[in-house]
């Protein structure tokens, strides 16, 4: 019986130990995980109300079918980068990238510059609007404006295309612009199109990767996806696939540029199926800045639904993103700078529990830890009854 009791004190202390400590210890943990270093002090470019602009012109291209697979407004959205991109000089290079999903024709668009460099930087967004807001109450049937699920990554990689070729003599990394088609047509209350995954573009484009580049002689750095990063009231989340080392470092950069909002020092921790995840899959250190859509209503609550449009864009949340991912750029490629210590090569990364599984644990916990207390005090009292005979 002394061994028994001896146990039961031993398993009260634990539960006590687990639903008072790990509260404490957690937001702990983040603190000390963040990265210890200073971002370079440099003139920042982007242009928030210049990227507004590329996001209207997406939408604006086809108000019938968006940016649909299949479409013509899709066609016009793809010539439309190239078009953006010869703006910029005419000889960068392009490369289209057709594929086909259960007959439909779709495209993958990348633009490079500083070819000269073997090391590479991929940032993406896909471009694809949803074929059904099927989160729409009202209109689960028509097609998403898709402003902030696709055309805001989008518009950030044409405005920090221009800002980077300006600067393009002093960096030292070769970028490739990466525009997804096909993303966003999976099953989300009903499918965008029937029959169709996520994420086909960067699957597809991973497929056939050796078509892009010279894996002999060139190497992947990182990449870093931008996905719903141009609604209002702009909060990332710590995404799990993310390696974490590239996710951290991103979320550092934006705090030191005063971005604490956007890049919470407790960020909701969630895992996504996105455009990064195949790229991972490829071994390249990859991070994907995404919000959180789920579980309506959320902080952003027009995911696939057609109140996905232009009046929910906001400028300071594209400028946030875009100096964020430059500043990221210049840290790491300006002219070798030798003070900045970031975490090149992004190889390490650890995982946390998603928010909605961890708080389900905090809950589950003292009740388990009720439910030993209630069965040692009965135990007890059982003692107490046999001993009275």
């Amino acid at each position: 019986m002394v061994l028994i009791k001896k146990t039961y004190k031993l398993i009260i202390i634990a539960f006590i130990m687990l639903i008072v400590v790990i509260p404490i210890i957690f937001p702990i943990f983040l603190l000390l995980n963040d990265n210890k270093f200073t971002n370079i002090d440099i003139e920042l470019h982007f242009n928030g109300d210049t990227t507004y602009t590329y996001v209207a012109d997406q939408i604006n291209l086809n108000t019938t079918h968006y940016r649909i697979p299949g479409t013509q407004g899709r066609e016009d959205c793809a010539q439309y980068f190239i078009t953006k991109f010869q703006q910029i000089d005419p000889a960068i290079n392009y490369m289209l990238h057709n594929f086909t999903i259960h007959s439909v024709d779709c495209q993958n668009v990348l633009f490079k510059i500083n070819e000269n460099f073997s090391n590479i930087v991929i940032l993406g967004a896909h471009y694809d609007s949803r074929a059904k807001a099927t989160k729409d109450s009202t209109n689960p049937d028509l097609p998403v404006p898709g402003a902030n699920d696709g055309a805001s990554g989008s518009a950030v990689l044409i405005q920090l295309a221009e800002v980077l070729y300006k600067r393009r003599q002093n960096l030292t990394v070769q970028i490739w612009f990466l525009f997804f088609d096909a993303e966003d047509q999976g099953d989300d209350l009903g499918a965008g199109i029937p029959e169709w995954e996520w994420v086909e573009g960067s699957k597809q484009f991973v497929l056939e990767i050796d078509n892009f580049y010279n894996s002999l002689e060139e190497n992947f750095d990182a990449m870093i996806l931008l996905d719903m990063v141009g609604g209002t009231n702009l909060r990332f989340i710590n995404e799990q696939h993310s390696t974490s080392s590239l996710l951290n470092e991103l979320f550092e950069i934006g705090r030191q540029l005063g971005f604490t909002n956007a890049f919470p020092i407790d960020p909701i921790v969630g895992t996504i199926e996105d455009d990064h995840v195949a790229f991972l899959n490829y071994r390249i250190p990859s991070a994907d800045l995404i919000i959180k859509f789920w579980n309506q209503p959320a902080e952003w609550p027009y995911h696939h639904t057609t109140g996905d449009d232009i009046s929910h864009i906001s400028n300071t949340s594209l400028e946030i993103t875009g100096k964020t991912v430059e500043q990221f750029i210049y840290n790491n490629y300006y002219d070798n700078i030798d003070e900045y210590q970031g975490n090149f090569p992004w190889r390490d990364d650890f995982n946390l529990l998603d928010s909605e599984l961890l708080m389900l644990i905090l809950i589950i916990l003292p009740i388990i830890g009720l439910a030993v207390v209630i069965l040692w005090y009965r135990s007890r009292l059982m003692k107490k009854s046999l001993e009275s005979y």
